[in-house]
């Protein structure tokens, strides 16, 4: 069971930086665009799963408030994402969503009162000292993009508190589909006057952009359900790596040395705490 997770984690990581990539491809599709068919693909997807299986379309009454705040911070995070992707190398952008562990630990403290371990801390050091060579941060509007992608692991940090907080009581398709439903109304307004219309190949690009997010949180959701956070969690980070590679086959792009040693930063903040866990456990 656990091979298992593993190699549906490992697909979770593949999926969203092929996701990535595509960002990148798509240059005359205006962001929002973008932001829009993410999310509607897998609002048909988790329409036709809850349709199926008979379950909520938007969850119990005393559920509905946390959805939405999950909602909330959740397409904040993919818009500020899909900005610092478009970008920035989309290794960087990489690395920098993968903060967001830090800022759970961070939030839960500051909203549920959990106790920060030492070990929280100590990695909290490392990753934001990885993450200052990942953006090294000027004095000019080239910080914008690096600053967006730090922002985005924030509030995908607060969207992670929310899901915890409602993962056993709610379906993950019912999650998905009330996020999708809140993204797609709330992307319509930026689209209308800015629609770019897509030729053949951008809207199966566009259309593929959607499956992967759909496919990479799915394999994801399974994973975690199949087995410990815990003993599975590092694998997430190899997306890190499939980003670094995709980008350098598709896009050119190769990290410098400085984010290069800002990635393995934040990747071994990581493996501490993933080790220390695992001792504890």
């Amino acid at each position: 069971m656990k091979n298992k997770s593993i190699l549906l984690m490992l697909l979770s990581a593949l999926s969203f930086s092929s996701m990535q990539i595509i960002v990148k491809l798509l240059t005359k599709i205006p962001l929002m665009e973008k932001v829009f068919f993410r999310n509607f693909v897998s609002l048909i997807l988790a329409y036709v799963v809850i349709k199926k299986n008979k379950l909520r379309f938007f969850g119990l009454k005393e559920n509905r408030k946390r959805l939405f705040y999950r909602s909330v911070f959740g397409y904040l995070g993919v818009i500020l994402f899909f900005y610092a992707t478009s970008q920035m190398l989309a290794a960087d952008a990489a690395m920098l969503n993968k903060l967001s562990p830090i800022f759970v630990a961070i939030l839960a403290h500051l909203l549920l009162k959990e106790k920060i371990k030492k070990i929280n801390i100590c990695a909290l050091v490392i990753s934001f000292a990885g993450a200052w060579l990942v953006i090294k941060p000027q004095l000019n509007l080239s910080v914008i993009p690096a600053a967006a992608g730090l922002l985005s692991a924030a509030v995908s940090g607060a969207a992670y508190i929310f899901i915890t907080d409602i993962g056993k009581k709610e379906s993950i398709y019912t999650i998905v589909f009330y996020f999708s439903v809140f993204s797609v109304i709330c992307s319509i307004p930026f689209i209308i006057f800015s629609f770019a219309i897509p030729n053949l190949y951008e809207l199966t690009m566009l259309l593929l952009l959607g499956a992967l997010a759909a496919l990479g949180q799915i394999a994801l959701t399974y994973a975690y359900k199949s087995s410990e956070a815990s003993d599975i969690s590092i694998y997430d980070y190899t997306n890190i790596i499939f980003s670094s590679v995709l980008g350098y086959i598709f896009l050119s792009e190769l990290p410098d040395l400085y984010s290069i040693i800002g990635g393995a930063l934040i990747i071994a903040a990581s493996i501490i705490v993933f080790i220390y866990n695992k001792r504890n456990n």
